[in-house]
């Protein structure tokens, strides 16, 4: 029983961190700096749970002992999917520095339970020691059955759990199996033990069946997969004339995706209007890559009535987004439709990028693994070469960056504007943010294989005038105004290019972290 209980305990505090995750992603993101926190608040807590389990363990050896650590991080796993929502709503409205919020959030929230899981693996070495000539065997045998179980715990937490439940009903789970643990090892308080055993197991179902009851009636949903925790909520845009949106967010205080309830395939985010600057300059594209889904406001916009493509009965949208979570929201509640002339692949756009040899005439970038961050895998000069090959002749490459141009606050701008210059004859961007180029904002970078003539002083062609695609421009933004927008500053930017080596995109962002 004692190995069982080892390679168990070991198994759970893996899922507890895995879930860990999903549970201060709606507080503080899940960038790096939040995984980060995670993970060095729980093996703090743990090597200080050893510890405290070794002294337990010399001064006072039985199985109710272990039954007390047990029952113990079962309790606090319990209290952490009793209090978790209430606890990271209040950092997030405390503390303003994310580095901070998400250490804080982090021990608030997981330090009990790391804690208690710490002590079990010592404890139960000292019971199972029976001689000193047999010691090294019996700590190495229960440390690797130990590791054997975080590394269950690790693809079951991973790839089963958090695809199949909710963070809460999982961390109740958990509670549930310490508990169950704690009761097969006797000791005193067996009925207390055995009625909060009882108490996780109803608590877990409540939660779950409660999660269905609010996602049927609630004008706001979250649905948790291995990639995001994804937010879904409505509002109205009073500086839009009170027109009623829906938006999607993976990261507190930000929305990636929005849409205008009554005008599904409208662009609503400015800088999304930026991506008409494609069929601009490759007036007869057709053939589109958008690497990033999100909420599908671009492709929708591509393949409406709205289209600026040239022959919309023979375009081709690609469309590749890693979470087909994204996808099933976009489809729920962002109204994409089927369309044959629209395809999805669900994979990482470096991997995708890497692999594929097809060439279209415009290729969208939108992706990040976070609300401030493009990818790292995205942003090097190795990313900028394989984009290179997915644009074909006469061409263009439009990326999305959330950063300034100019200063300390442009630098990972900068960073990637260099990689993109050592594969592409001619790199622009545009403010489309509507900012100083000293401001943070969303910028559109464009990236050509040809140089291309300097024509942006006419604000738009005859003949785009004669196929009625300045009619066609969502919202506010007029293609004259984005053509307007284009940086003309100088660009020896001394910021060296992204590499996949090395690629400080969380430095570089630091301004962002700070918002």
């Amino acid at each position: 029983m004692l190995e069982l209980t080892v390679f168990l305990s070991g198994a759970l505090v893996m899922v507890l961190e895995m879930v860990g995750a999903r549970v201060l992603a709606p507080h503080v993101g899940t960038s790096a700096v939040v995984w980060t926190s995670l993970i060095g608040v729980v093996l703090a807590c743990l090597a200080v749970g050893a510890w405290a389990g070794g002294r337990l363990a010399d001064k006072n050896l039985s199985r109710r002992g272990l039954a007390f650590a047990l029952a113990g991080a079962g309790l606090g796993s319990g209290l952490t999917a009793f209090c978790h929502e209430a606890i990271g709503q209040w950092v997030t409205s405390a503390v303003g520095n994310l580095y901070v919020a998400a250490v804080l959030a982090a021990v608030c929230i997981f330090a009990l339970p790391a804690f208690f899981f710490g002590m079990i693996t010592p404890y139960t070495i000292r019971l199972r020691i029976e001689s000193v000539d047999s010691s090294g065997a019996t700590v190495g045998r229960l440390y690797a059955l130990s590791t054997a179980g975080s590394i269950v715990g690790t693809f079951l937490g991973g790839f089963i759990l958090i695809s199949y439940w909710g963070s809460t009903t999982i961390l109740w789970g958990v509670a549930a199996c310490m508990l169950g643990l704690s009761l097969c090892h006797g000791g005193g308080r067996l009925r207390l033990r055995a009625a909060l055993l009882a108490l996780c197991g109803l608590m877990a179902v409540l939660a779950a069946s409660y999660g269905r009851w609010q996602d049927g009636r609630a004008m706001s949903h979250l649905i948790e997969s291995p990639y995001n925790s994804i937010r879904v909520y409505e509002g109205v845009d009073w500086a839009q004339n009170g027109r009623a949106v829906r938006l999607m967010a993976t990261d507190p205080g930000y929305s990636q995706s929005g849409m205008y309830l009554e005008a599904p395939d409208e662009l609503y985010f400015r800088y999304t209007q930026f991506y008409a600057l494609g069929p601009h300059f490759v007036p007869g594209a057709n053939r589109v890559l958008m690497l990033g889904g999100g909420g599908y406001s671009v492709p929708k916009w591509l393949l409406s009535d709205k289209t600026p493509l040239a022959r919309p009965a023979e375009a081709r949208v690609t469309v590749v987004e890693l979470d087909p979570a994204m996808t099933d929201t976009a489809r729920r509640w962002f109204a994409l439709r089927d369309d044959p002339r629209l395809t999805v692949r669900h994979e990482d756009a470096r991997a995708f990028l890497n692999r594929q040899r097809d060439q279209y005439d415009l290729v969208f970038v939108d992706v990040f693994n976070s609300h401030y961050a493009v990818p790292f895998q995205m942003g090097t000069r190795e990313a900028a070469a394989a984009l290179r090959r997915a644009v074909a002749p006469g061409g263009v490459m439009l990326m999305n960056v959330i950063s300034a141009v100019e200063g300390p606050d442009g630098r990972l701008f900068q960073s990637i504007y260099n990689a993109l210059e050592q594969s592409f004859a001619e790199v622009r961007v545009y403010c489309a943010g509507g900012e100083a180029p000293d401001r943070l904002q969303n910028l559109m970078v464009a990236a050509f294989p040809e140089r291309r003539a300097d024509t942006e002083t006419s604000a738009v062609t005859t003949a785009e005038a004669d196929s009625g695609l300045a009619e066609k421009m969502p919202g506010a933004v007029s293609l004259p105004a984005m053509l307007a927008s284009r940086y003309s500053g100088q660009r020896a930017f001394a910021t060296p290019a992204l590499t996949d080596d090395f690629a400080p995109v969380e430095r570089y962002t630091l301004v962002l972290l700070r918002q």
